[in-house]
Formats: C-alpha cells, structure tokens, sequence
C-alpha cells in the first residue's frame, strides 16, 4: 500500500506533518542518510535543504523503485540495515522501525558508529509506559513487538547526549505515542569561566563545580605549578613565566595577555586540554574578551561540548526556525520537482454504481491515486471491502486486464478496518466475523495502456469497482478541467460496457 504521502497522493503516514515534528537540522552541504526510506520523502527533502550528498535504503524493492523515480539525483539501495552505507554521514533518520530490531541497542550503537562527531541520529519510537529498564510487550493491529519504556531507553542511551524533542505524528491503529529523540556523541563539557579578575568567578567555581567532583582548572594555579617546574608546558610560555618569576607578586592577567600577544594561544589551550583528560571540566582564568570565541573553537574543535558562563546578562536563546512554513516550501518545491522522463503515475476512476453505496464499504489501498509505477512490471493490488448491510455472502476480487483476468482472494484479517468502521464491535452483518474483508496480490502489468478494471465478485454476481490506467508522470501536470474531461469521457466509454463485458469472460472460463 502507498506508505508515504506527496502532493496528491495520500499514503498511510502523514509524511509533511512528521518532516515538521521531527526538527531536522540545516542539511546544506552534509551527508544524509535515512534508513528505512521508503519513497523517499525525506531524501527528497534532504535534497532540497541542500546536502551534498544523501543516500536512503529500504528492503522494499518496489519502494526503492518508486525513489528513484522521484529523485534520481540521490542513491537508494535496496538492502536492509544489517548492511549499512560505507562512509560516515552528518545526519541519519531512523524512523518507526527500530522495534523490528533484533536487538535494539546494539543497532543503535552501529549507527552511531556511522556519525560524523557533530552528527545527529533523529530516531522515531514508540516509548511503553512503565517503571522499569525494560522493554514492553504491545500488541499491534498486525503483530507483537518489544517497545522500550522510557528508563530503558535512557539506559539503551547512556554513552551519548541525546533528548526527546517532542511528539512525532501517530498513524492510524497506533497502540502508543510516537516521540522523536536527537542522538549525539557525547562530548565532554568545558565550562568556560573566562571573566575579568575580581568577578567571581573562583567562587562560582567552587560552589558550582568542585563541590560536585567536577574537574577545576585553575589558571592562576596551573601558572603557579609550571613557575614551579611541577607541571610541564610548551618552552615559550615556561619562558614567559620564567621571566616573570622573579620573587615578586606576579600579575597572572599579564601573564596571559603576554602570551595570546605571542600567538601562543593555540599551546595555551593544548595544555589544558591535556589537564582535562576527557573528562567535564570547569576552566577559571582571565581571558581578553576578543579571543573568547577563539578558545571556544579550540575547545569544541577537540572533542569538548563548551558552556561560556556569563553573569553580567542573560543570553538570547535565539529564535526557533520556522519547521511549518519549511515543510510548506518544500511541498512547493515536491510539487515542481520533475520525476524521471519514463515515470508514469496511476489514475484511479471510481466504477461503484449507486445501488451499492449503501450496501458495501471498500478501499483501494494500492495503488493509490498519483502512485508512481515501480520499475517491476507488476502492480501491487490491495484493499479491503465488506458488506455494510446485513448481507452474509463472501467477496473475492477480479482484475481484468484486456481479455485477461486475475482473482484475488480475499485472505487477510483487516482489525484496523473492523475497528475503524465499527468501533463498539456492533457489526451489522455476520461477514465481518465469518469472512476476511482484506485482500492483496501482484498481477503482471501488459506492455501497452490497456486499462485495468478491479471488480468484486459475489456468487456469481460481479460489481464493478475502479477503472486504473496509468500515463506519463510530466502530463499529470495538466490543469484538473482538463484531467477531468479526459477521465469523465473515458468513463462514459467504459462504465456502461464493464458489467456486460466481465459476465462475457466469466461464462466463457
């Protein structure tokens, strides 16, 4: 069935609303790589964000196709996540799919493995309710799977820095909510205290940090111990301070001052990293104001998360970007995007005549309206119908193309169906409990436009439902009054043939 959802064609997930939720970062110029992509809407999107370089793999091959149909200008490979692309990549998307897993932390582990060190995994899952480091049995619409509480996945995360952002957007049938976490490398902190001597910051040091067993390197202290030959650091500032040493008070802001005029910055900040060993760190010392976001860089540049405290003024946090009005302009940008010159999209025309709208219920799940052709040769048909009337009969399916004809049976249990049209479980007739209402098979698609009637069949009775003819994807462009003209003639064509020439086939087989 059409899983994602584009410009006029409706799939089961609400891809916009979720681009939206899932707060992905700025794409220009980064490697992106989405696992479980599907058709490629977040790819797209990647795309059209600006990344250098973006990569989707999925185990569907039908999905891959349709991809590549969309964007030929991003690879996707059909391959599950137990091989994943060579090469790390800034940005990965993992979305609903993790409960699929095996094991769930180890493959967690394996992307992150595949991050760049300022790369974030976007993860979407279900979150159990609970108490403990567990995972929760819950039961779906179509199977059993382990979803983690919230205490597991802190445990499952531990190692990285990571937050839930929010709410994701639930699909129909959902047992649980939907949430979006944001995966990073841990980098350890260095807590920069780099004021002006004399405004407090030893204090806030000690208060803050040393009485919570986090490192503190003290500049004044650090000059002191290489004056005194007890640490070591490089030559031209131990000359420096040699210099000063002279058996009086020395002026450690002087001291410093001396030393970024020596563009022996750079060395200063290597000796302190090499103090911190890794590990969260509170750095209190004198720094002029102008090479504060230098030694920012430096810090950041070498694995450390920096934090410059200021105590004179609150700090902006900055104006949230815009995801809605985003995901708008790329739905702009979808709709203007040129599909490959082979593409074609699938038109659906209704056939159902009025003395059965009251009577039976259905649904074309595949293919939907505007659903692009996989490159396969075959057509996924799929859907569900049942009587809503206290008719007992059971349903089968007959796809006619040309003089040939293909039955689906119809072989599968739809209680997302059951539930949505009869949420108190008061069917109105025993079909819905005797009989499957769900249905789903290939058939062979012909070399030519021949249409594609789908009818149901009932005794010997047949009823037809949907008229499919496909054409090129670049004339979906038409205006819809002229769309509308050419399915309207079609149909008077052929609707008032269908039945007559189904019953024809059906006595001569």
């Amino acid at each position: 069935m059409q899983y994602q959802t584009f410009p006029g064609v409706r799939g089961g997930s609400k891809s916009e609303e979720k681009l939206i939720a899932l707060r992905l970062p700025e794409l220009t110029n980064k490697r992106f790589l989405d696992i479980g992509c599907n058709e490629g809407f977040f790819c797209g999107y990647a795309l059209f964000d600006g990344a250098k370089e973006v990569v989707g793999i999925d185990y569907s091959q039908e999905a891959i196709s349709r991809a590549k149909l969309r964007f030929p200008q991003a690879q996707f490979h059909c391959q599950s996540w137990e091989t994943l692309p060579e090469g790390k990549f800034d940005v990965i998307t993992f979305l609903s799919a993790i409960h699929y897993a095996d094991d769930q932390e180890a493959l967690i582990h394996r992307l992150m493995e595949q991050l760049t060190p300022d790369g974030v995994l976007v993860l979407e899952l279900s979150i159990a309710p609970g108490g403990k480091d567990d995972f929760i049995q819950v039961k779906r619409a179509i199977d059993e799977r382990l979803f983690p509480t919230r205490i597991k996945l802190a445990s499952m995360l531990q190692n990285y820095a990571w937050k839930v952002t929010g709410h994701s957007v639930n699909q129909d049938g959902d047992p649980l909510q939907r949430y979006v976490v944001h995966i990073r490398h841990y980098r350890p902190y260095a807590y920069l205290l780099l004021g002006k001597p004399g405004t407090g910051k030893t204090t806030i040091t000690r208060r803050l940090f040393a009485e919570n067993n986090v490192k503190n390197i003290s500049g004044d202290q650090h000059y002191y111990r290489i004056m005194q030959k007890k640490l070591s650091c490089h030559p031209a500032i131990q000359a420096i301070l040699d210099e000063k040493n002279n058996g009086e008070s020395v002026n450690y802001g002087e001291v410093t001052n001396q030393i970024c005029q020596a563009n022996l910055l750079d060395e200063l900040v290597k000796f302190w990293i090499d103090q911190a060993d890794f590990t969260d760190f509170a750095l209190d010392t004198y720094l002029p104001e102008r090479e504060h976001a230098k030694v920012a860089q430096l810090f950041y540049d070498a694995g450390y998360f920096p934090i410059q405290l200021s105590w004179s003024q609150a700090e902006s946090l900055g104006t949230p970007a815009k995801r809605p009005s985003k995901a708008e302009a790329y739905r702009n940008f979808l709709l203007e995007q040129p599909l490959a010159d082979d593409a074609k999209v699938a038109q659906v025309t209704s056939l159902i005549d009025s003395q059965w709208l009251g009577r039976l219920r259905w649904h074309l799940d595949s293919p939907a309206k505007n659903q692009l052709l996989g490159t396969n040769n075959k057509l996924r048909i799929s859907g569900w119908a049942g009587w809503v009337d206290d008719t007992n009969q059971p349903l089968s399916l007959l796809v006619q193309v040309g003089l040939e004809q293909h039955q689906v049976p119809f072989s599968r249990q739809r209680p997302d169906v059951a539930q949505s049209l009869f949420p108190m479980g008061q069917y109105p007739s025993l079909f819905w409990e005797q009989h499957q209402c769900g249905f789903a098979g290939y058939i062979p698609l012909p070399d030519d436009n021949t249409p594609i009637i789908l009818s149901l069949l009932c005794d010997e009775q047949v009823i037809p439902l949907a008229l499919i003819n496909w054409q090129e994807a670049k004339s979906v462009s038409l205006s819809k009054e002229v769309q509308a003209i050419k399915s309207k003639s079609l149909l008077l064509g052929l609707k008032g043939k269908v039945t007559q020439k189904l019953n024809r086939v059906l006595k001569s087989s």
